[in-house]
């Protein structure tokens, strides 16, 4: 396990990152958590599925085309990490 995805859930902000991470997805995709992991819908309707946020978030932004936030997906996840709870 990766020390983001430990960090997210030690801290129990996994949902409040799912959230933040929906807000910046392209319309047509999906996210949703599948047990430990994460589950990406593609506007293609392909599906992939990570075991750690890091390759989730390598994903989101390898293309660009299914990110559209205005920040990188990993700083949203590391602003959230940093905040206060």
């Amino acid at each position: 396990m990766s020390a983001t995805t430990a960090e997210l859930n030690r801290s129990g902000r996994k949902r409040q990152a799912l959230a933040e991470l929906r807000r910046g997805l392209a319309p047509g995709c999906s996210l949703s958590l599948m047990g430990d992991g994460w589950a990406l819908r593609r506007r293609t309707g392909r599906q992939d599925v990570f075991a750690d946020v890091e390759g989730l978030l390598v994903a989101l932004e390898a293309t660009g085309a299914d990110w559209v936030g205005p920040e990188p997906a990993g700083a949203v996840v590391g602003c959230l990490l940093t905040r206060p709870a």
